[in-house]
């Protein structure tokens, strides 16, 4: 009495005492699984095996051994990564090669951490201070003077001038004063400070 046989689907080796994997109720031998149905590596490119873990980010696939920073070679198994150029990174060399500096500390401004921008400069939001009380300025609205930012009541304390006719305190442009520093608003009219407002952004 013949023993019914159980082969590849494929190549028609018996499966008999062998390993082998189903897919859509149909049996294969692993050999043939892989060439048909493993997905290549981007490292390697080789094909990621049964017996393996098939690590994917976007649509690409790794062997865990290869899923690695493309820098330093740490490896990036449940840690957290960047994407740049189709390689991936450590959090450490993205920010040693792709941060922003920040402009008063000079020290790297680490992704997933808050930053204030103006202008082209990048700031830490803990580094970004009014030049008169030293206290972050965060969102608020400042003004730029002498290479220094104020937040508007310090400008105002440091910078307004009482106008001769009004009392008023202004904050004048150069040309509303005379050689003597007198308030000379025409028409009694402040002159609006140009104020800046920083950009609190989540870095990536």
């Amino acid at each position: 009495m013949s023993t019914e046989r159980f082969d590849c689907h494929y190549c028609k080796e018996s499966l008999l005492g062998n390993k082998y994997v189903m897919k859509e109720d149909t049996q294969y031998c692993t050999k043939c699984y892989e060439n048909l149905f493993s997905n290549c590596c981007e490292v390697c490119s080789l094909p990621i095996g049964c017996n393996c873990k098939d690590l994917s980010y976007k649509d690409c696939h790794w062997h865990e051994q290869c899923f690695k920073c493309a820098k330093c070679s740490r490896p990036l198994v449940e840690k957290p990564f960047a994407a740049k150029d189709e390689q991936l990174l450590c959090t450490e060399c993205y920010s040693h090669e792709y941060s922003s500096k920040c402009s008063t500390c000079k020290k790297t401004i680490m992704p997933g951490s808050r930053k204030m921008e103006y202008k082209g400069n990048s700031w830490h939001e803990t580094c970004f201070l009014c030049h008169r009380c030293q206290q972050p300025i965060g969102t608020k609205s400042f003004i730029p003077k002498d290479n220094g930012y104020f937040c508007v009541s310090c400008f105002e304390k440091q910078f307004a001038y009482q106008c001769c006719a009004c009392k008023k305190v202004r904050i004048l442009q150069s040309h509303g004063l005379d050689c003597m520093g007198t308030c000379l608003v025409p028409s009694c009219t402040p002159c609006s400070p140009m104020r800046g407002e920083a950009r609190l952004k989540n870095h990536h």
